[in-house]
């Protein structure tokens, strides 16, 4: 059974979906060199959840990376596939 597309995430998802090609891809990669196949910088907990189960329904190797609690604001929870 084929797993959620791309497009039906993007519906659902608050925060922002970002892939290669587009203007934030560059500096939401950060300083690792990896390249994503597409980015979700997460809006809230319902992001996490959906990017999390994207990415299982997909099969994709999932990474996430998480700041805590920052006062400057460099702390966003980001998904990547």
């Amino acid at each position: 059974m084929p797993g959620q597309s791309i497009q039906e995430l993007r519906i659902a998802f608050r925060g922002e979906l970002i892939e290669p090609g587009d203007a934030a891809y560059e500096s939401a990669r950060g300083m690792i060199d990896k390249r994503p196949k597409d980015i979700a910088r997460c809006a809230d907990v319902a992001d996490v959840m959906a990017a999390v189960q994207f990415g299982r329904e997909n099969d994709l190797l999932t990474a996430i990376r998480g700041g805590g609690h920052n006062g400057a604001g460099l702390g966003p929870v980001t998904v990547a596939w």
